[in-house]
């Protein structure tokens, strides 16, 4: 067993075959627990229940069905059960509100409004200065009566 994988020697020899003691009652299909794969997903539980293939096989991290009870896989050697650890990234604190900051005395925004505020009364300085000049400039016509 090498951490939560358990290695399997001798492979699956199925030319082998097993013998079946006709005195014994047939197996009864295994029941693979849901686990974590090796990428950290979570495969849902399952029967072995497809014909022939009634054992529950594989490492901790791959499982299937076979046919041979030789190579069963001991499901309580697995530690694969719950979340891994390397998964728990972190999730971001909680906010901790500041005894200290006071958001009526938050001057961010303030700032922005002044800025605006004058790009605004500049413009408008310069659209009726312009229109002043403009003014000033052109011929004065005589007012016949």
């Amino acid at each position: 067993q090498l951490g939560s994988f358990v290695v399997l020697s001798g492979g699956n020899h199925s030319s082998l075959g097993e013998q079946l003691d006709p005195s014994e009652p047939p197996p009864t299909p295994d029941f693979c627990r849901g686990y974590f794969d090796v990428m950290g997903q979570w495969d849902p539980p399952f029967n072995c229940s497809s014909g022939e293939f009634i054992f529950c096989c594989g490492t901790c991290g791959f499982r299937f069905c076979c046919k041979f009870k030789k190579t069963r896989l001991d499901q309580s050697t697995c530690t694969n059960y719950e979340t891994p650890l390397w998964m728990n990234t972190g999730k971001p604190p909680s906010r901790i509100d500041d005894p200290l900051h006071d958001p009526t005395r938050d001057k961010t925004n303030l700032i922005v409004y002044i800025i605006c505020g004058v790009v605004a009364v500049m413009v408008l300085v310069g659209i009726f200065t312009k229109l002043g000049l403009e003014k000033a400039h052109r011929p004065q016509r005589e007012h016949m009566s």
